[in-house]
């Protein structure tokens, strides 16, 4: 369902993601640990392009999401006119030897090196346009699929909890303002706040604001939730309110992704187990793998001081 090649993300000088990839299917319930600092919030965030990666593509239900990255593409790379200019110089410094290994090894150093320039002539040029156009899609319409909840909450303050459930899905066509009102009071419903939906948020508690945001992601209809740290903002009484709402989501078979620091809630919810340090994978599996059989010496050290 989604597919991320190789992603980075830099802020200045800080390198956050360094070579992320990953495949996450439907009806996974991905959960994502790891230090603070180790690049999950970031990796979270460039799923939807709240954060754009500085390269790497990122794939959703085979759409591409990013702009198309040259160096993903070796075809598209031969097409370059470094690609030229270096096969020609191997060729003349081997004795005018040409085949499939030296096309190999160009395409390995311009990799490795980074080499393509900004001009690289009309060929690579119409070929990397049309590779976009081919297999691009705009990122608001990917996002219509794409439920997302924030730490904070992220409501709108000045607009009533029924409003903020409403206000997307009219806005971009998807429903009519009776069909949004009658859906946003079934998840109001659901999530036992139907007798809020007149109250605004600075009203609200912190679990219920969570659950609220929680409805208004799904009052879009979304193929997979991304959770960032849904419950580090509330008081511990108000913890089991939210959990309990995305365990219910994960048993109907809703496609999740979520950062979280609650290891419990991880080992019981999550299908496959990702953890980070330092801007990469360090180790993946299920959660009876990487909870109770680590690998990775980061990995080890990080439950020992966590569980």
């Amino acid at each position: 369902m989604i597919s991320v090649k190789n992603i980075h993300k830099s802020f200045g000088e800080l390198s956050v993601l360094r070579g992320v990839s990953c495949n996450i299917e439907a009806g996974e319930k991905v959960v994502i640990l790891g230090p603070s600092g180790s690049g999950k919030s970031t990796f979270l965030r460039c799923l939807n392009l709240l954060e754009e990666p500085n390269q790497g593509e990122i794939w959703v239900e085979d759409k591409l999401i990013t702009n198309a990255d040259p160096y993903e593409h070796d075809e598209i790379i031969e097409l370059s006119q470094t690609y030229a200019d270096l096969y020609a110089k191997y060729v003349l410094e081997n004795d005018g030897t040409a085949g499939d290994e030296v096309k190999k090894a160009v395409i390995s150093r311009i990799k490795e090196q980074r080499l393509l320039k900004k001009r690289e002539g009309s060929l690579f040029k119409k070929a990397l346009s049309q590779y976009q156009a081919q297999h691009g899609i705009d990122i608001n319409l990917a996002r219509q699929d794409m439920g997302m909840v924030f730490q904070h909450f992220n409501l709108f303050n000045n607009m009533t909890v029924l409003k903020n459930l409403t206000l997307a899905p009219v806005q971009l066509g998807l429903k009519t303002p009776e069909e949004a009102e009658q859906n946003a009071m079934r998840l109001l419903q659901r999530i036992g706040l139907a007798d809020k939906r007149d109250e605004y948020p600075s009203k609200l508690s912190g679990g219920q604001k969570q659950r609220v945001a929680i409805a208004r992601a799904l009052a879009m209809n979304p193929k997979v939730m991304l959770f960032d740290e849904p419950t580090s903002a509330l008081d511990p009484e108000m913890v089991g309110e939210v959990l309990d709402l995305i365990r219910e989501l994960a048993d109907e078979g809703m496609t999740m992704v979520i950062v979280t620091h609650e290891m419990g809630f991880a080992r019981e919810v999550g299908t496959r187990i990702l953890f980070m340090d330092e801007g990469n994978i360090a180790e993946e599996g299920t959660p009876a793998e990487v909870f109770d059989n680590p690998k990775n010496p980061r990995t080890i050290q990080f439950f020992k001081a966590v569980l």
